[in-house]
């Protein structure tokens, strides 16, 4: 993998490129300067991380490096975490912006979030995209606000596939979940972004977050059941249990949650088994004083992701659609009768 750096010169610059090269093992980090990048990251780039803070030369950076190669990943870094300038970068090309005072793990999880084709917002700013409306109260949303007609020309299999693709899901995983052709995706995708009268999928997920229609979807999708990782994994670390292993025990402190990416566990206090695609450890976030309800025993080999409760409540104050999932997951766990 190669990756390029471009921002100005110093220490910043040495020391990001360092950190990149730590955070995905085995990867090539050049540096560059924002005039160069756009050349540079035609011929062999695999992901462009920027400094944004220099906001003109890093747009301009974003647009050459887009112009380049259409399909190539990018991430902007920004010290203040403006919505104007985060949506500027989006509808440029970028695939996410992260704050500069996050951990080197949610940069971690940003990278792979964008890199698998999703789009990566920073959590602070997620609910006023969502909800269409500015963090700064001076600041007008008519401006923002996408047209009522363009809802009204996206088929109901479009929606499905905004209200997928704007919570970060990649193609294949939006084929796997619709049970369609990975093709028909990209189809129904190109047929919103010209509903939309928008360019890529960065603008298309920005603008489907604030249709009624597509939140609709995403509510309907929570309620079923059903829940992207995506948001959590720019906060979710990766691990590794094996069979009979304890993850946790009734009565230990509630420190995290848990998502199941491969592999089985037993909730014998509540005698239910959980397997891939499933959350566990979200009732002892809410319980009184924040200990485990039951204990989690592994059934099998298993590879885990894990976000912390602090992180976890964040996500669920900020996202409606996380919140609705956890709400209705937690009755069927606590209300067997209700599963």
């Amino acid at each position: 993998m190669h990756i390029f750096f471009a921002g100005p010169a110093g220490l910043f610059r040495e020391s990001v490129a360092r950190l990149l090269g730590d955070l995905l093992p085995g990867a090539e980090v050049g540096i560059a300067d924002y005039a160069a990048s756009g050349s540079e990251v035609r011929l062999a780039a695999d992901l462009l991380v920027l400094d944004g803070d220099h906001v003109s030369e890093a747009l301009e950076a974003v647009g050459a490096a887009r112009r380049s190669n259409h399909a190539l990943p990018i991430v902007v870094l920004l010290t203040t975490l403006d919505l104007r300038f985060v949506e500027s970068f989006i509808a440029a090309g970028a695939g996410g912006c992260v704050d500069k005072s996050d951990s080197a793990e949610v940069l971690r999880g940003a990278l792979r979030l964008v890199m698998a084709g999703g789009i990566y917002l920073p959590p602070t700013l997620f609910s006023f995209v969502v909800n269409g409306h500015e963090p700064s109260a001076d600041t007008s949303t008519k401006s923002n606000a996408v047209p009522q007609d363009s809802a009204c020309a996206l088929t109901p299999r479009q929606i499905e596939v905004l209200a997928l693709a704007a919570r970060g899901d990649s193609n294949k995983a939006i084929a796997r979940h619709l049970n369609i052709a990975e093709g028909t995706v990209k189809a129904h995708l190109y047929s919103a972004y010209k509903a939309l009268k928008v360019g890529s999928r960065s603008q298309a997920s920005i603008a489907a977050m604030r249709l009624k229609e597509v939140s609709d979807e995403q509510l309907h999708q929570a309620l079923s059941g059903q829940l992207s990782v995506g948001r959590l994994l720019a906060r979710m670390t990766r691990s590794h249990f094996r069979s009979g292993e304890v993850l946790f025990r009734k009565g230990d402190r509630s420190d995290a949650i848990y998502y199941i990416v491969r592999g089985k566990f037993s909730l014998p206090e509540i005698g239910i088994e959980v397997g891939p695609g499933a959350i566990l450890g979200e009732i002892g976030l809410f319980s009184a004083d924040h200990r485990r309800m039951c204990t989690a025993r592994c059934d099998s080999d298993s590879e885990l992701l894990s976000a912390s409760a602090t992180d976890a409540m964040r996500l669920y104050y900020q996202d409606p659609e996380f919140a609705t999932y956890l709400t209705c997951l937690i009755t069927r766990r606590l209300h067997p009768d209700t599963r």
